[in-house]
């Protein structure tokens, strides 16, 4: 990731050092997870869901319960104490609006027919590869036990999803490695837009713990 250095390393450490940052994050990843399932049923129809397609939701919505279980039973006190968790989900849906709305523009330039299935192949694709320097980031860091166990499992899931939409987008002839590079760039600017606002919510948490 191009920005580590300067914004993705200091913001995990700060994170992980810091028992309600570290429950808040947990539940904006595990939020994210639910955005993408919600996303991804909005996107397929029933006629376009096929047996790739199904595993694939159906490890997102597991993976948003196990971070969720996650934060509920590593942070109980944190849990208990009825933090609004508002701001920290309207951030993470501003995210993912902002990815849709550049796929959908990049899918319009080079179909001009509504494609929502490329839609998702393309969110999806950006989304894992996301996930597979976040996860595997985060995994380095941690200690605790049930944290790593849950990371190891969504890590193997993603890179089964990664893979399988590899290899389905390599099959759609009118997007271009020059494409899905502008595609990445643009989800690289809003995950860092992501990451500052994140911050600041997390020290509000933290503060008014």
């Amino acid at each position: 990731m191009p920005a580590s250095t300067t914004a993705w390393d200091p913001f995990l450490e700060e994170v992980l050092g810091h028992r309600t940052k570290h429950y808040g994050w947990l539940l904006s990843l595990s939020y994210l997870e639910y955005i993408g399932y919600r996303k991804m049923i909005k996107s397929l129809g029933y006629e376009h869901l096929n047996k790739g397609s199904f595993h694939h939701l159906s490890d997102e919505i597991q993976h948003s319960f196990m971070l969720r279980e996650l934060a509920q039973k590593s942070f109980h006190q944190e849990w208990q104490s009825g933090f609004s968790l508002d701001s920290i989900h309207q951030i993470s849906e501003e995210y993912f609006q902002n990815l849709d709305h550049e796929v959908h523009h990049k899918v319009l330039a080079v179909d001009p027919q509504e494609n929502p299935v490329l839609c998702y192949m393309l969110t999806s694709y950006v989304i894992e590869k996301r996930a597979m320097k976040v996860y595997p980031a985060y995994l380095a860091k941690s200690s605790e036990a049930p944290v790593k166990y849950t990371l190891q499992k969504i890590i193997r899931d993603e890179s089964e999803h990664l893979t399988y939409l590899e290899g389905k987008i390599s099959l759609v002839p009118s997007f271009s490695s020059k494409d899905l590079e502008d595609l990445l760039e643009a989800e690289e600017k809003l995950f860092q837009q992501y990451l500052a606002k994140m911050a600041m919510q997390l020290d509000q948490m933290a503060q008014s713990n």
